[in-house]
């Protein structure tokens, strides 16, 4: 297996989280469209069975990668702290490490080694700047903007938009081939992710491609990070500090007008979780299937796993 490190630039505003799963999902749409139906089924019985491997991460703003949850700076102990200027000082470190989601790869490597020292230092932000945008309720029968018995015709929808230099940093592990593997990475985001797709929103462009190596070169781990929200299988590690989120997903494209275009709800590891192992593999996790009325659909609830010495 090699991981990939992708570089993608939002073409326009995007109305979902550019998550593993979902990304998993649009790959699989994408790789229906250039190698057929049948070649998908292939494929999904070869992942599922574990003998070919297609992991993606959430997407971090560029530069970083997600906080491990729950570890602490030494120096902002306050039962240690001795002078006011100190304590204030350390107030707000950790003031700003209650919200903080991201931190730069270098002070991620240092957390890898078990150094935690001084890393608030390397805290970022999202960079996403979510808004309501108001629409139109368009009647389905007449195709027009109609106001029915007096009620509103104006409905809103969150839409997150980022500056325009902006990037986003995805992680896939991977043992297709690198050539097909990026044709139809980057027809994935060329199409769009995420909801409103018809649109143009969810639309990114790769704008750099490369294999990542330093992420997994940990030099003594006991443990891992997860890069991407994952539902646990049985037999993965329990001792951890994480958060969970239950996804009410919805199917895609021409599935997202059938009769039943909703997926049963699914409680995933989110991503920065992080637990005991001493024996750290690449990725953890497991797939979901049944959970909707259309045979065949699938939910990649695996996540790729950085290698890190960490204290509990």
């Amino acid at each position: 297996m090699v991981l990939y490190r992708v570089a993608i630039r939002p073409v326009m505003s995007f109305a979902s989280p550019v998550q593993g799963d979902t990304l998993f999902g649009a790959f699989c749409w994408s790789y229906r469209y250039s190698c057929g139906e049948e070649a998908l089924t292939e494929l999904l019985e070869e992942l599922k069975s574990g003998r070919q491997q297609i992991i993606f991460s959430n997407a971090f703003p560029g530069g970083t990668l997600p906080l491990p949850l729950g570890i602490r700076d030494a120096a902002a102990d306050f039962e240690k702290i001795e002078t006011k200027e100190e304590r204030k000082k350390a107030y707000q470190e950790h003031k700003k490490l209650k919200s903080a989601k991201y931190v730069t790869r270098q002070w991620f490597q240092k957390l890898q080694e078990g150094d935690y020292h001084g890393f608030t230092a390397g805290l970022c932000d999202e960079g996403i700047t979510e808004q309501t945008v108001v629409h139109n309720m368009v009647s389905r029968q007449e195709g027009s903007v109609k106001n029915i018995e007096g009620s509103g015709s104006l409905y809103g929808e969150d839409e997150f938009f980022v500056g325009k230099d902006q990037t986003y940093d995805v992680y896939v592990l991977s043992t297709l081939p690198e050539d097909r593997l990026r044709t139809i990475i980057e027809m994935m985001f060329q199409l769009g992710i995420g909801k409103d797709k018809s649109t143009g929103k969810g639309a990114f462009e790769v704008v750099g491609w490369q294999e990542e190596k330093e992420l997994l070169n940990c030099k003594r781990s006991n443990g891992f990070v997860a890069l991407s929200n994952f539902i646990p299988a049985q037999g993965d590690p329990t001792e951890g500090r994480y958060k969970t989120l239950v996804k009410y997903g919805k199917l895609d494209r021409e599935y997202a007008i059938s009769e039943a275009p909703f997926k049963k709800p699914l409680i995933f590891i989110q991503a920065g979780g992080v637990f005991k192992d001493e024996n750290v593999k690449m990725h953890y996790g497991r797939y979901a299937t049944q959970i909707s009325m259309i045979p065949g659909v699938v939910i990649n609830g695996q996540t790729i796993a950085v290698p890190m010495q960490i204290s509990m």
